[in-house]
């Protein structure tokens, strides 16, 4: 969609926001809202938390192949171990620091790009100190790292103001205070000419597009619920440990498409090569142990 209908991802999320309210108005009107101060004013702040993440994303997402983009994602947990045990008082036990470790660890396999100009580097230095070799290797790391950085912060910020929240909000409130913070933060973008124009633009282009654009954000607000029930019954490190096994499903999904229809593969800039395969499956291994210690 964003390559086929949508020039300008930030437009993109404009468009994914103002859809998002075709689900929010229906259980406004079922539902109802209370407005409890001061945390129906907080969950408006709170819904802005789950629409500056997704710019981060974007970004990464145009300059990384799917699945790599879909395993960094979900390093989060490690973030939202070390914030809840900071601000909610949840207990730091030898296996969350393994689990922690392994993220870490996968986060770096599953983004460094080796190439020949790297192993030359590497070859050529070795006669110098081990730190002459860090430079090479950090620059031999996904440049998704970088917006996924201020992600993994966001996103963290997102789920401990959700778990705080439930402690004196129901889920709906939560969700429909929560929708209307998201159309606050993107209605200023609407203000941007070229945004504006990009909107008007991707819902004119007939039913394919807006029909696959609803087709998404259903998927999506079912998510949402799901989650909010989640974390109101659960650990908030257990929940998004549970939740940060999507990218396993995601990245198979996606590869398997990729060796059965290579050209699909290659317009989707996923490397399906013997040594990729390998790295992306010993990466998500990694991860997904540390995912199972974190939670």
């Amino acid at each position: 969609m964003l390559s086929s209908y949508a020039d300008d991802s930030n437009a993109y999320i404009v468009c994914q926001v103002l859809a998002s309210q075709l689900f929010a108005i229906p259980v406004f009107l079922i539902v109802g809202a209370n407005f409890v101060y001061p945390q129906s004013l907080i969950a408006l702040l709170f819904g802005s938390l789950q629409v500056f993440p997704s710019f981060f994303y974007m970004k990464a997402l145009k300059i990384e192949e799917t699945s790599k983009v879909a395993a960094l994602e979900y390093v989060y947990p490690l973030f939202v171990f070390i914030g809840s045990v900071l601000l909610l008082g949840e207990v730091l036990e030898l296996k969350h620091c393994v689990g922690g470790l392994l993220l870490l660890v996968g986060t770096l396999l599953i983004s460094y790009k080796k190439n020949e100009s790297d192993s030359n580097s590497l070859y050529s230095n070795g006669s110098n100190s081990n730190s002459s070799n860090i430079k090479p290797f950090l620059s031999a790391l996904s440049p998704a790292i970088k917006p996924f950085l201020s992600y993994w912060v966001l996103t963290t910020a997102y789920y401990l103001s959700l778990k705080y929240l439930l402690l004196s909000i129901d889920e709906w409130n939560l969700y429909i205070w929560s929708s209307l913070g998201s159309l606050m933060v993107v209605l200023p973008l609407m203000g941007i000419r070229s945004i504006r124009s990009e909107v008007k633009s991707f819902f004119s282009q007939g039913s394919l597009a807006v029909g696959a654009l609803i087709s998404e954000e259903t998927f999506q607000f079912l998510g949402i619920i799901f989650s909010i029930f989640a974390y109101a019954v659960g650990s908030v490190t257990l929940v998004s440990s549970v939740g940060a096994l999507q990218p396993i499903v995601t990245v198979l999904f996606i590869l398997g498409m990729g060796i059965l229809t290579p050209k699909l593969a290659k317009a989707m800039n996923e490397k399906t090569d013997g040594s990729s395969l390998k790295q992306k499956g010993i990466s998500f291994m990694v991860i997904a142990a540390g995912i199972y210690f974190v939670s």
